[in-house]
């Protein structure tokens, strides 16, 4: 907080991070890992479903074998390599090992349909794709029928088929000692191509940089001011195919933390890792919070070791993170970051100290430029006005991979990047998210934060989840409408949530459009509500009636 400074309504971060630009990130990791050994770290992975323990001493050997075997096979810089797996630790080494080769990573969600699966390889047309046998068993005849990809190699289980390599027919045993990543140019060469969240339309191929990715995981290495003991274990259910899961774990492990790791979230799985693992701290997204602050399966379990909650993705309201700080005894605070794809991760983050203020995203990161525009005329505004937050530094992505159009419009006359969220920053400096700005409803010319909305909902105690979406209206323009996910056992009448959120908003952000009860409330890997998929669901449910 000493660094930040507001200058003509931008908020400074403070002087960068010294970074190695002239080595590669892969270089950098292979570097990190070699000395965290020969400090004597030993546990760095711990798959919280299996059981399986993985050293860093492993963790670096496996990254430069398979580095070594992808050399071998032909990739080289400037090449893209896809992942398409479940979160297992040979996806973190295969990772590292593609950025030494100075190829970049392009990781896959398992559970993209064919059309989302063909939308997102057109868009970074790998020359390699490293899939799980359970992705290739669904996708084996969609990638081969894609004229980039020369090999497709599996992780795990039989190939299945012909033209499939086993992944340990790949690895190539080699003294790590003597191993060197490819070198790069850091502020131009390309280490991640990752999909920004398609929350609102149809993913991007966001392009970082060697230079920004080895700038994301300086903010880690530097900013970790709380007692190493006290946060030594990380607990995420993240996948790593999204880039918060991976970044965040490549960046956690190079400052030495040992991270317990799922495939995906299971409530009795998840709390049971808590206590026999004894994690420390909660790498989270809402829904994690949701859950931790109004499920009853929380009681039943010593979860006395959390020290501290990490949560990004989307914003949090101050009431979710009290309810959920009270079933946590030990916990000193449940703290959000700010980020995107587009900005490698973190560009404002909350201080792990008395200083921090509840419901806020921090601060901006060292090196980091914010401010925050009015949305009609871009205007610059002044502390505790809301409008449109645009970033600016060494975090900010070198573009749309294939649509230099896209990578234009979002960045603005100045330098800044348009990141299409909501916000404000007080009179010091510190910045509050509100909402996306293509997720405002506009009601009668109001415009409505979905998310405001949620956090009153969510007070309710028969309320499990809920998402807000504005539906449809020829008088009104959209009218706000809630899909509501109640508690096991409880039935209510829509009316009663409608009345519940009437008494707490003003006229224009209550839910004119009413109530709807579902199962599920649709979410991306991170978190954040598909929208879409809701409006959507309001949309059919209009044809229906007519």
């Amino acid at each position: 907080m000493d660094n930040i400074r507001i200058i003509n309504k931008v908020v400074d971060g403070g002087p960068p991070f010294w970074i190695p630009a002239n080595i590669s990130f892969g270089q950098y990791v292979i570097d990190k890992l070699r000395a965290l050994v020969k400090q004597g770290a030993s546990l760095a992975l711990i798959n919280g479903e299996t059981g399986q323990e993985i050293t860093y001493q492993q963790l670096l050997q496996e990254s430069v074998n398979i580095g070594s075997g992808l050399k071998k096979l032909g990739v080289r810089r400037g090449d893209v390599v896809a992942l398409c797996s479940e979160n297992r630790y040979e996806y973190l080494a295969a990772a590292i090992g593609v950025i030494c080769r100075g190829a970049a990573v392009t990781t896959v969600n398992v559970e993209y349909t064919p059309d989302e699966l063909k939308h997102v390889l057109n868009i970074s047309k790998p020359n390699v794709i490293i899939c799980s046998e359970k992705s290739a068993t669904k996708n084996v005849q969609i990638l081969k029928s894609l004229k980039y990809i020369v090999k497709i190699i599996q992780f795990d289980g039989s190939p299945v088929d012909k033209s499939v390599i086993p992944y340990s027919r790949v690895t190539e045993h080699v003294d790590e000692k003597y191993f060197e990543a490819e070198a790069v140019q850091g502020w131009s060469d390309v280490a991640y191509i990752l999909y920004s969240s398609g929350t609102t339309g149809l993913p991007k191929g966001v392009m970082l940089s060697h230079l920004n990715v080895l700038y994301s995981a300086a903010t880690f290495d530097n900013e970790d001011r709380v007692d190493s003991e006290l946060i030594a274990r990380l607990l995420t259910v993240v996948p790593w195919y999204h880039a918060y899961g991976l970044m965040s774990t490549i960046n956690y492990l190079m400052v030495k933390k040992t991270l317990i790791y799922f495939s995906g979230f299971n409530p009795q799985m998840y709390l049971n890792a808590i206590q026999t693992h004894k994690a420390n701290v909660l790498l989270a997204v809402p829904p994690i919070v949701v859950f931790l602050a109004k499920s009853p399966l929380v009681e039943k379990y010593d979860l006395s070791s959390v020290y501290v909650v990490m949560c990004g993705a989307a914003p949090l309201s101050t009431e979710t993170i009290s309810a959920a700080s009270k079933r946590l005894p030990s916990c000193m605070g449940i703290f959000q970051g700010y980020g995107m794809t587009e900005t490698s991760l973190l560009a404002t983050k909350d201080l792990i100290d008395s200083s921090r203020k509840a419901g806020s995203a921090g601060y901006p990161v060292r090196g980091v430029k914010a401010k925050v525009v009015e949305l009609d005329t871009r205007v610059k505004l002044g502390p505790n006005q809301k409008g449109e937050i645009c970033l600016k530094g060494p975090i900010v992505m070198k573009g749309y991979a294939g649509d230099k159009a896209a990578t234009r419009d979002m960045m603005d006359e100045e330098g800044f990047l348009k990141t299409g969220d909501i916000g404000y920053f007080d009179e010091e400096g510190c910045f509050f998210i509100v909402d996306r700005l293509k997720e405002l409803i506009k009601y009668k010319g109001n415009q409505v934060p979905p998310a405001e909305v949620e956090s009153v909902l969510l007070q309710h105690p028969g309320v499990a989840e809920c998402g807000v979406v504005g539906a449809p209206h020829e008088a009104a323009g959209e009218l706000p409408t809630a899909f509501v996910v109640l508690k096991p056992g409880l039935r209510l009448e829509p009316v009663e949530l409608v009345d519940f959120a009437a008494k707490r908003l003003s006229p224009s952000k209550r839910l004119h459009g009413g109530v709807i009860f579902v199962d599920e409330i649709p979410k991306n890997p991170s978190g954040k509500i598909l929208r879409r998929v809701l409006k959507k669901q309001l949309l059919k449910m209009k044809k229906s009636k007519l």
